[in-house]
């Protein structure tokens, strides 16, 4: 029987992987840590690259998985483009290479972070932040392409938008009316309303500034609430936490009202982290005079000596000179207005903390993920403080006000990395949560690997606690047809491999070397195979596929000799015969030869005759 074509598409990049600095010491680390979970492990679900900030997309009854990817051993948000996977099982990942990157924005020069893909009317728009080649910092930008794989192209030629600060990880839904919106920021929520163009915004509403409130997104010190028993009420959105360097400790500096008096004052805590908790360390307010009213946003600000000054006000600024012990101040200069002469450096002092993370005051953190199920409006974003959780809030408008709910996903401890960014969809009747972790060999918190879990949301709505596993998706949602021409890059799991770029044949296999493996989850023989057959190329001795069930060691169907074709991009089509077997099985291609690389593999199937 003669394959029908899958079509390989949107490949316009080398696909970098992990490389290390010796490829026998990788295969026996690899070995160490992911042999005990070959049989099972779904988690990370993409093993030949670093990738961070999953983005996936519902078209056309696929999964289009739109990712960012670390560059390997960075220690620091290092991304140069982004990649692009599909399935239709949710089990079974097809790699389509880079079909976006930096050189696509003439106008960017580094960070291709986070960024999500939608359609609209039969193009694809793949909004995207980065810093600006001019310094002025990030701003987002949109790609268009005519495929969910690309190419994609720069849509305008200059950005989208920018705030000035912070505008990173856009988010975008289109409502059932047709009005799309682009939310993002980190540490500042902000929203535009899309014109149907989605390349422009609505100038006349604006960039809109979400309100971080406690209603919305919840206070991020833990307990903050209960820290002060003197304490009427306290104003969470008016507080400063500091690290002290000489103790290693947190304060927590918070407006609150006084129950004993009902007046406006300063509270003091310390606590051994950022978020808390925190223990009252006075048993009354630190500052019980001039508070006035309104936020008066009490703030720490150091001199150049790295002295200390507590400031607060509105209309009017005050200060007191802190002791270094950060919970009281120079009795003897008092409580003092801040004289005229002083009042910019100050001002200025008090601004450049509006960004920092001791002014973060909600959970909110940065990478939100938007989207409207049965009528209920959803934000799903890592929380902080870091490392990050993932929580959500929801609201009955697309706009808010945004009521916030819960945790989704507590801190990823072992394997976990400092950050988490979400993407969910709902698929072939399953609901489906994307995240990050750091837990491939040599990963971390700057070189990050997407996972997903499968999960089930309440009946009123409300999202669960869902837990990281190795195990990730346990069943796929369709089995895999093998007696189709499947692209070696459709991957559940590998060991050893990476994949590659030809402007001929598309996205490959290769550094295959002896010992290597890829599996292939829930393929359907049906009523049983009777041939293998794989297009290969080899400048090599060659070697073999030994086609196994079930597992690395499982039940051999077949060994598919490889031999020299000529040349790394000479391809050619061998194949061997296969022992019938019926029914669902994982299959595992073993490759097995000769010391270096063995062969390229671009495509395998199998025949009934």
């Amino acid at each position: 029987m003669a394959y029908p074509e899958v079509e390989k598409a949107g490949k316009s990049d080398k696909n970098i992987g992990m490389k290390n600095s010796s490829k026998i010491i990788s295969i026996i680390l690899l070995s160490l840590v992911i042999m005990p979970f070959a049989g099972h492990a779904q988690n990370p679900i993409i093993q030949t690259i670093y990738t961070a900030d999953p983005a996936p997309m519902v078209y056309n009854d696929t999964v289009y998985l739109y990712t960012g990817h670390d560059e390997d051993g960075s220690n620091w948000f290092t991304m140069k483009n982004w990649h692009v996977y599909s399935t239709t099982d949710m089990v079974n990942w097809t790699d389509h290479g880079s079909p976006l990157s930096l050189k696509t924005f003439k106008w960017a020069k580094k960070d291709a972070w986070a960024g999500q893909c939608i359609e609209r009317n039969g193009k694809f728009y793949w909004y995207v932040p980065m810093n600006q080649a001019n310094g002025k910092g990030m701003a987002i930008g949109v790609a268009v392409s005519d495929r969910p794989t690309g190419p994609f192209v720069d849509a305008l030629g200059k950005l989208l938008m920018t705030t000035g600060w912070g505008d990173i990880d856009p988010t975008v839904y289109i409502d059932d009316d047709g009005q799309a919106y682009l939310y993002w920021g980190n540490p500042q929520l902000y929203y535009v309303k899309l014109n149907n163009d989605m390349i422009s915004y609505d100038k006349h509403v604006g960039i809109v500034k979400v309100p971080l409130t406690a209603k919305s997104f919840k206070l991020r010190i833990i307990n903050a609430k209960n820290t002060f028993k003197w304490a009427k009420s306290i104003n969470g959105l008016a507080s400063h936490t500091v690290k002290n360097a000489s103790d290693n400790k947190y304060y927590w500096y918070v407006s609150a009202i006084d129950k004993r008096t009902n007046k406006k004052v300063i509270g003091v805590a310390v606590g051994d982290k950022a978020i808390g908790p925190f223990t009252d360390v006075l048993g009354e307010p630190l500052v019980s005079e001039h508070c006035g009213s309104g936020n008066i946003n009490p703030t720490v600000v150091f001199d150049d000596a790295k002295q200390p000054y507590l400031t607060w006000g509105n209309s009017k600024l005050w200060y007191v000179k802190l002791n270094s012990d950060m919970s009281s101040y120079d009795q003897k200069a008092g409580i003092r207005p801040i004289p005229s002469d002083k009042k910019d450096w100050f001002v200025s002092q008090i601004k450049r903390t509006v960004n920092s993370t001791g002014k973060r005051f909600t959970t909110y953190e940065e990478g939100p993920w938007f989207y409207k199920r049965n009528g209920l409006y959803y934000l799903i974003y890592p929380a902080g403080g870091v490392p990050e959780h993932l929580a959500y809030s929801t609201s009955s408008g697309p706009t808010g006000p945004w009521v916030y709910q819960d945790t989704i996903m507590p801190v990823i401890g072992k394997g976990g990395a400092f950050t988490n960014h979400p993407g969910i969809i709902d698929y072939k009747g399953k609901s489906f949560l994307f995240y990050h972790d750091g837990a491939l060999p040599g990963g971390g918190g700057f070189d990050r690997s997407v996972c997903v879990e499968e999960f089930k949301y309440n009946p009123d709505g409300t999202i669960h606690r869902i837990a990281a596993t190795k195990a990730g998706v346990v069943k796929g949602v369709a089995n895999l047809n093998p007696y189709i021409r499947r692209q070696a890059e459709t991957i559940a799991w590998e060991e050893g491999v990476e994949t590659a770029f030809d402007s001929i044949t598309g996205i490959y296999v290769t550094d295959i070397n002896n010992g290597d493996y890829i599996k292939v989850r829930s393929v359907d023989f049906g009523k049983g195979a009777e041939s293998f057959e794989a297009s290969v190329a080899s400048a090599s001795a060659g070697g073999k596929i030994e086609i196994h069930l079930d597992s690395v060691t499982g039940t051999l169907l077949g060994e598919c000799p490889v031999k020299n074709t000529g040349g790394w991009q000479d391809w050619d089509v061998q194949s061997c015969k296969a022992k019938k077997v019926k029914g669902v099985h994982d299959l595992f291609f073993v490759f097995k030869g000769a010391q270096g690389n063995l062969f390229n593999l671009d495509w395998w199937g199998f025949r009934t005759q």
